[in-house]
């Protein structure tokens, strides 16, 4: 076994071929926000409950504000240097390397790019750079696929969704992160060679829309997902966490999974 494989390892778990991954990187373009605002605490409680195989974080708030005693998986963000104060939030480039990826331990690496926004060709630049980078170590690169600001129509679209995700295997992502399409979702799988996973996007009204959104991602090939505030913003993010990693490792369906979720709510 290889680098490349022993690290994809560490994020995608050999027994369901499937990942749990939390998002906490949102930091860096949003600023201090409910959930990840005291990032250190949100960390070690999520961490604590067992069930997140990886986290995607800044490289900041890894060194300053990271904290666990279990072993999960890093996947360290490559990418940013755009915030909402500014013009454009896909305006993003490189502001790390795999090297110091490496030695602050990481696992993987995470790039953006933006599919149809003013930036496309930076990012996607951008992204197959540092695919030949992380290559040359055997370090897996996940390919974070947004949109620009006048696309939001187009999380909806299957076919679009499917470019983005093609799109980023073709410039050497080996896994791809990617919004959900309620119909159709399986032809953006099945477009893509690599690993799919979704974001979670906008704040789900409640805990079940998510389990539910989850569900469908899986039913259509999804390898998991890579989402952050649709569990930290929940009311009860470790039963959440508890019921989604039955749905991404137990094979729950949708009201196993919320019962679950009750379940640990009221014990």
């Amino acid at each position: 076994m290889n680098g490349m494989e022993w690290r994809l390892r560490r994020i995608i778990k050999k027994e369901t071929g499937r990942s749990l991954v939390i998002a906490v990187d949102h930091g860096m373009a949003l600023g201090p926000m409910s959930g990840i605002n005291d990032l250190k605490k949100t960390v070690t409680e999520l961490d604590a409950t067992g069930t997140v195989d990886a986290w995607l974080i800044t490289k900041g708030m890894y060194t300053h504000s990271f904290e666990t005693d279990a072993s999960p998986g890093i996947i360290m963000r490559a990418s940013g240097a755009a915030t909402i104060a500014g013009p454009d939030l896909t305006h993003e480039g490189i502001t790390s390397s795999v090297e110091e990826a490496l030695s602050l331990g990481a696992d993987a690496v995470a790039v953006s790019a933006f599919i149809g926004s003013d930036f496309e060709h930076q990012t996607l630049v951008d992204t197959a750079t540092m695919a030949t980078a992380c290559h040359r170590y055997n370090v897996p690169l996940l390919g974070v696929m947004g949109l620009g600001k006048t696309n939001e129509e187009k999380k909806k679209d299957p076919k679009f969704i499917a470019l983005g995700a093609r799109v980023g295997a073709e410039h050497g992502a080996d896994i791809i992160k990617t919004y959900y399409t309620e119909t159709g979702f399986d032809k953006v799988v099945a477009g893509c060679p690599v690993p799919v996973m979704i974001a979670g996007g906008p704040k789900c009204e409640t805990d079940l829309d998510t389990l539910k959104m989850i569900h469908g991602a899986l039913q259509d090939g999804a390898r998991g997902i890579v989402m952050g505030r649709n569990v930290w913003q929940s009311p009860h993010p470790a039963a959440l966490l508890a019921a989604v990693h039955g749905l991404i490792h137990g094979g729950l369906n949708v009201k196993e999974a919320a019962d679950l979720l009750e379940a640990r709510i009221n014990g």
